[in-house]
């Protein structure tokens, strides 16, 4: 299939409907505006890393949104999940589709992510802190702790990372020690009892060691409650914050061709859950039915729709309630400059241990309970040579890496808890469990059939990874408008998965020890060509194949379920255009894209022939995704700043194959048709060293479902968050005061999601926070 041509039109309306608004924004240049000195009229350049060497943001042929650590403070952002409201077609939140946990990352980028936090499945986007890889999505919802900026890349980029991503790249660069003695300081108060402090201070050691040291302590009340039914008492919250972290970084610098960074970091988080909600329930669907008939009734309290509350802060649920993490990493870089020729060399490990749980039906009822806890630990090596030949005209890059990774996951399920006791004491088999009533059937003392409904699982998962890729990408420019880049990478990964799940009433194993493993191997490509169209106007058309690792099922509740799944495929193709216009006061890029993606790995959550929980994930489905990017910023004025992204996707099912749940009808999970932000900042100056900044941001979501299957009732609808922020600095004494509310209209929105409506009845949703209001504090010195 070619380029979508609707894609093309739909681009190609919006341009011409965009660009009257810019003109009338930009009339022309006035002698008065070609006085001006730049610095005040133009927007600033942005230096990104995103090819391993350090360029100009409009000269790098990748569909980028860059970040600085000023741009987050303006829009009162506190983690990296935040920042995905004001990037084209990127969805990031937190708390990971059924787990409970705050720090648990959800990213999409272009319809590409993961919806699952099990060790068992890889993410779709990679996420890289100074180069070093973060593998899950525990931990991943980072602090955005003395950051110099954050660069979201789209699209696959295994020929220029280490770890081979298929959606694209969040890259992380934190803020460098350097031979200046400077600091900060910032408090933030608020609602909820807030109370945020961060802290930095860099100072040089010596002539060639500099130290750069960041704290931060984040405790905020949780925004939902956990309310008694009977009483609509409060008993506990949910959504909290209550964590610590910190970094310390050394640069030595031996001589003008030597550098060498080592860091260390640390988090600790002890909070409650993410909020959880029922927010449907159906009591036909078998399991539910059936304990409601065999414990629910007979005790007095059967599980209905009652216990749904309506408000999405608030929730009968009396199960787990908790979200901890413990993690810390160090990583040392090495660059060497020889002559043509740069080695650099960053090594790293990591250990993350968490615990999180959750209460799924929202009921004081113990019909769908989690707690987890996951321990991992992870070294990676990688290599990196470039340089210049052919009279400079080609700039190349070397590269190898290595990854080991161990990751153990124990999870106490409680499903329908009391129905196997329940069973086993009816005097005979009285339960037919097949179709129409049918045998087999369940109920008398030591009747083998009733294990099968023994629902509380004792689960061990260990994944161990060892992957290793080669890589390189060059860089040929026939003049200086025309450029020629290309790349080649090679993969392998071998995984070994070893599990014991048992059932914890009866005693009867669901998958005795055992361990099975599987390897894949892939070659990843791509090629872009750029063209220097004018001064400040590039061009790029590109192509480029991208791949994410099989896995297994780390779910299944029989034996014949424990099978790897193979990797996916998406091979993207994409036109895009940069530039910069009216003398550096509007800077507005574009692209264009089409991902053929093949062997979609997909899990679904359904009921056998018995009514029995299935749990699969498979390479069921292949698609069709397209659609377009725009970026805006602008200075029409000195005083007057405008931001503003637009986003669209067109994601079509051409296959589905055997899968029973989706349909080439089916909508993709966390992509969202259309999505768009604007911000606006007015800075006014008073006095001679004073200045007030005024500004807002709209971040605007299409419909987003929550899960494969596309259940209304935790899907949410299109939305439109506003953050207000206003700020007086004193420029010669060096602090700020601003104030601000996120979520000014207070909007009720799902970030997240689960069904289990075929067996449990059940359907949960988590929301986003609501609106607050704070005041922050922050002094340099």
């Amino acid at each position: 299939m070619g380029f979508p041509v609707r894609v093309l039109q739909l681009f190609g309306v919006v341009m011409s409907s965009l660009i009257p608004s810019i003109l009338i924004l930009f009339p022309g240049t006035t002698e008065a505006a070609e006085a001006q000195d730049q610095s005040e009229y133009g927007v600033e350049e942005i230096i990104v890393t995103a090819r391993k060497r350090s360029e100009s943001l409009q000269e790098t042929p990748i569909a980028i949104s860059a970040f600085s650590a000023e741009d987050m403070q303006e829009r009162s952002l506190t983690n990296l999940m935040e920042v995905g409201s004001f990037a084209p077609n990127v969805q990031m939140s937190v708390g990971a589709s059924g787990s409970g946990g705050g720090n648990n990352s959800q990213i999409y980028i272009r319809g590409i992510g993961q919806i699952d936090f099990l060790f068992t499945t890889d993410p779709g986007v990679g996420t890289y802190v100074d180069g070093v890889y973060h593998p899950r999505t525990l931990g991943g919802v980072l602090d955005l702790l003395d950051l110099e900026r954050v660069e979201i890349l789209r699209g696959p980029q295994g020929t220029l990372f280490g770890k081979n991503t298929i959606g694209g790249a969040i890259n992380v660069i934190t803020a460098k020690p350097s031979r200046e003695r400077e600091g900060s300081f910032e408090i933030t108060g608020g609602e909820l009892n807030r109370l945020d402090v961060r802290a930095s201070y860099n100072t040089p050691l010596s002539d060639s060691l500099a130290l750069r040291v960041a704290v931060s302590s984040k405790k905020r009340d949780g925004y939902a409650k956990r309310i008694d039914f009977n009483t609509s008492k409060t008993i506990d919250h949910q959504g909290d914050e209550e964590s610590l972290g910190a970094r310390a970084a050394l640069r030595w610098e031996p001589s003008d061709t030597t550098r060498a960074d080592l860091t260390l970091d640390w988090t600790k988080e002890n909070e409650e859950s993410v909020p959880t909600t029922l927010a449907q329930f159906d009591a036909n669907a078998p399991l539910a039915g059936l304990w409601n008939a065999l414990v629910g009734s007979p005790a007095g309290t059967p599980m209905s729709d009652a216990f749904i509350t309506n408000d999405p802060y608030t929730t009968y649920g009396t199960g787990p309630n908790r979200n901890l993490l413990d993690a810390w990493g160090t990583s040392l870089t090495i660059e060497h400059e020889f002559p043509n020729v740069t080695l650099k060399s960053i090594t790293a490990y990591r250990e993350t241990d968490g615990s999180f749980g959750r209460d799924g039906d929202g009921s004081p009822l113990p019909i769908v309970h989690t707690n987890q806890d996951q321990q991992g630990d992870n070294f990676s090596q990688e290599l990196q040579l470039t340089g210049l030949a052919v009279d400079n005209r080609l700039t190349w890059l070397l590269g190898a890496f290595y990854f080991e990774e161990t990751g153990i996951d124990k999870n106490d399920v409680r499903l329908v808890s009391g129905l196997y006791d329940a069973l086993e004491g009816l005097p005979a088999a009285l339960i037919c469990l097949g179709p129409g009533g049918t045998p087999p059937c369940a109920g008398g003392a030591g009747n083998p059939v009733n294990a099968a409904l023994d629902l509380d699982f004792d689960i061990y998962n260990k994944i161990e990874i060892t992957s290793y890729a080669f890589f390189t990408h060059l860089t040929y420019d026939f003049s200086e408008r025309l450029s020629l880049s290309g790349g080649i990478r090679y993969t392998y990964e071998k995984k070994d998965y070893t599990l014991d799940h048992k059932r914890v009433n009866s005693g009867v194993a669901i998958v005795p020890r055992t361990t099975v493993n599987n390897d894949w191997s892939e070659v990843s490509p791509k090629i872009s060509l750029d063209f220097q169209w004018l001064e400040n106007v590039l061009a790029y058309a590109s192509i480029s194949r991208g791949f994410k690792s099989g896995g297994f099922n780390g779910r299944p509740t029989v034996a014949s379920e424990v099978e790897s799944y193979d990797p996916e495929f998406v091979t993207t193709y994409e036109l895009g255009i940069k530039s910069e216009l009216f003398d550096h006061r509007l800077r507005l890029n574009g692209a264009v894209f089409f991902n053929d993606y093949e062997d979609i790995q997909v899990s679904s959550v359904s009921a056998d022939s018995t009514g029995n929980l299935v749990l699969v994930v498979d390479n069921v489905a292949s698609a069709d995704v397209s659609g377009f990017e725009l970026e805006l910023l602008a200075r029409p004025i000195p005083e007057l700043e405008i931001s503003g992204s637009l986003g669209y996707i067109d994601a079509e099912y051409t296959d589905v194959g055997s899968a029973t749940e989706i349909s080439k009808s089916s909508k993709f999970v966390k992509t969202p048709k259309w999505n768009s932000s604007l911000g606006v900042q007015y800075s006014l100056s008073v006095g001679a060293e004073g200045m007030i900044r005024l500004r807002a941001d709209l971040s605007y979501t299409d419909k987003v479902y929550q899960d494969p299957q596309n259940t209304e009732s935790i899907a949410q609808d299109s939305f439109t968050l506003t953050n207000l922020r206003a700020s007086y600095e004193q420029t010669s004494q060096r602090w700020e005061l601003a104030a601000f509310v996120t979520n000014a209209t207070d909007e009720e929105y799902i970030i997240a999601g689960l069904q289990a409506l075929a067996s449990f009845g059940t359907a949960e949703a988590v929301y986003g926070p609501p609106r607050e209001y704070g005041i922050t504090f922050r002094k340099w010195f």
